[in-house]
């Protein structure tokens, strides 16, 4: 507490003169009050120091943020970077599946495509079939189970996926009632995936691809997914399209089996396999009796029935490798690969049995009180080595059994001269 003045000087055991008591007042005083402002100085020099160190601290934090925000816009400029990479192949990648005629090559290119723009460590190309899905090609998974099984329509996380028909992630499935997936998802999955891509045209079911394990997450990871989706929907409509657009192209429109161009160049491709391999093939060519005797009475709308017949004959009593034909007219011609003459000869008179039993129309009023075939057989090498060859031994054959009555099959007996 200050004191006052007369207390001040009453303290000495001597007094001082005023003016000396002045100066000493004076002094006292300079001292405390410079006493006062050394203390208040080292306050505000802490003060300082204290604030000094609060904004280098900030400073810091400021730094670290604005690294962490050059790291981030890096980053970001290097996906953007990859993205337009990414989407500047699009255009490369549509000429090459345009490219492709048959699914077997979209389907290679489609895969391709996949590991370059979303590499997985399993990828799983599944087409449909009549039924279901079968998987046709992939990566990362055993080739032994490719087009093994076929996953029904409907059935499974993959018929769930396909009748919402977008793409879908396993953990937004996960996310689905209990009492969905027990009626919906199968306790065996074939497949198993953490994206499902529907391939579609419509509400048509064109494919599925499966990807497990992503080798990298982009950014734009769903834009990708969505533009893969069309891309290849796209390709395998159009691979859909020109296969019916082939097939109308090599089949009889009449019987909708295969026409003479196409068989003949099927059939020398197997000419050559089987000469290659060192093995046998034959032909099998049929001429239905009194043909011109049913048209002349029933008309030829009953005969081209008759035909039609014929063509659903052939194509549910023939193997999948078996190739058959309108020769011409009422002439039919099958081709038998890997089959030799007593084999290709069974076949036929099996044949024959089913066509006599089949329920034809006013079969019963033909000459010979049915509806029957004349047939001729020709084995490669024995009967030629030549598309031609072959043809003019089965010919000739069909022919020896229309002398002999007709309603048989006849096996031709080595090559016919011309």
């Amino acid at each position: 507490m200050p004191m006052d003045l007369p207390a001040l000087v009453s303290v000495a055991d001597n007094p001082l003169p005023p003016l000396t008591a002045w100066v000493v007042i004076l002094g006292v005083t300079l001292a405390v009050t410079a006493l006062g402002y050394l203390v208040g100085r080292g306050s505000q020099r802490h003060r300082l120091s204290a604030a000094l160190d609060e904004l280098e601290v900030a400073n810091r934090r400021h730094q670290r943020d604005h690294d962490q925000q050059d790291k981030a816009i890096t980053a970001l400029r290097d996906e953007l970077t990859e993205m337009e990479r990414l989407t500047g192949c699009l255009p490369e990648f549509a000429q090459r599946l345009t490219a492709c005629e048959e699914v077997e090559t979209t389907c290679a290119q489609m895969l391709a495509i996949i590991q370059t723009m979303l590499p997985a460590e399993k990828t799983c190309i599944l087409l449909p079939e009549e039924t279901g899905y079968i998987p046709w090609v992939a990566s990362g998974i055993d080739p032994a189970t490719l087009r093994q099984e076929i996953i029904p329509f409907g059935s499974g996380k993959l018929g769930w996926v396909s009748q919402r028909g977008i793409i879908t992630y396993a953990a937004q499935l996960a996310q689905e009632t209990a009492a969905i997936r027990s009626h919906v998802f199968g306790e065996d999955e074939v497949v198993d995936a953490d994206i499902y891509i529907p391939l579609n045209q419509g509400k048509r079911a064109l494919g599925m691809i499966t990807l497990k394990a992503l080798k990298r997450r982009p950014r734009f990871e769903r834009q990708i997914l969505r533009a893969l989706k069309e891309l290849f929907s796209t390709a395998l409509a159009g691979n859909r399209a020109f296969q019916q657009v082939a097939q109308r192209a090599n089949r009889d429109g009449l019987t909708g089996l295969y026409n003479m161009t196409f068989f003949k160049q099927y059939l020398e491709i197997e000419l050559h396999k089987a000469e290659r391999n060192h093995t046998r093939l034959s032909l099998f060519m049929l001429d239905i009796d009194h043909f011109k005797f049913y048209n002349d009475h029933h008309g030829h709308q009953a005969g081209d029935e008759i035909l039609r017949q014929v063509g659903s004959l052939f194509r549910e009593h023939t193997r999948a490798v078996d190739i058959a034909a309108r020769y011409g007219g009422e002439e039919f011609i099958v081709l038998t690969p890997e089959l030799d003459r007593p084999d290709v000869l069974q076949f036929a008179e099996r044949f024959r049995d089913l066509f006599l039993a089949n329920p034809f129309p006013h079969k019963d009023e033909q000459p010979e009180g049915t509806l029957s075939f004349s047939g001729g057989i020709a084995t490669y090498p024995l009967d030629g080595t030549s598309i031609e060859e072959l043809i003019r031994a089965a010919d000739g054959a069909l022919y020896q059994a229309k002398a002999n009555n007709r309603n048989q099959v006849v096996a031709a007996r080595g090559p016919v001269a011309v």
